[in-house]
């Protein structure tokens, strides 16, 4: 006869108090957008190989450094809670911010790096979050 798998959520790590979790969601969600703000500033930074082309170094420093945040809460956190609450604030500030301003210039240009920030970064969280949970470890 199988059991049922158990569903309940982890136990609370020692000394963890209910405003200690809640400060610990605020700081992902915080975290989430700043990594949002920080990669739209620098998703644009390149430099040209020889005049042939440009690497978009600010892309791939972005998007890893995107999805190493969300893996991480993922890894430490004891729910997904702050991983979803890191990503809803990253996808929410990339929107913002590809919005054009009063003045009409955006942060986010209609070209292939912003394109790929913008998908990138959602993809990513996406990815992150619907990553299945590790197995148990047996002792």
């Amino acid at each position: 006869m199988l059991a049922a798998p158990d569903h309940a959520p982890p136990p609370a790590a020692a000394g963890s108090t209910r405003g200690t979790r809640a400060l610990a969601l605020v700081v992902s969600f915080v975290l989430g957008a700043v990594f949002g703000i920080l990669g739209t500033v620098v998703h644009q930074v390149s430099f040209g190989v020889f005049g042939l082309f440009d690497v978009p170094v600010g892309l791939l420093v972005a998007l890893p450094a995107t999805a190493l945040l969300l893996a991480g809460l993922r890894l430490v956190a004891p729910t997904r809670l702050a991983a979803v609450l890191a990503a809803a604030a990253l996808v929410g500030v990339v929107a913002l911010l590809a919005l054009p301003s009063q003045g009409g210039s955006v942060l986010i240009p209609a070209d292939v790096t912003g394109m790929a920030w913008v998908i990138g970064s959602t993809l990513v969280a996406v990815v992150v979050l619907a990553w299945p949970e590790p197995a148990p470890r047996k002792p």
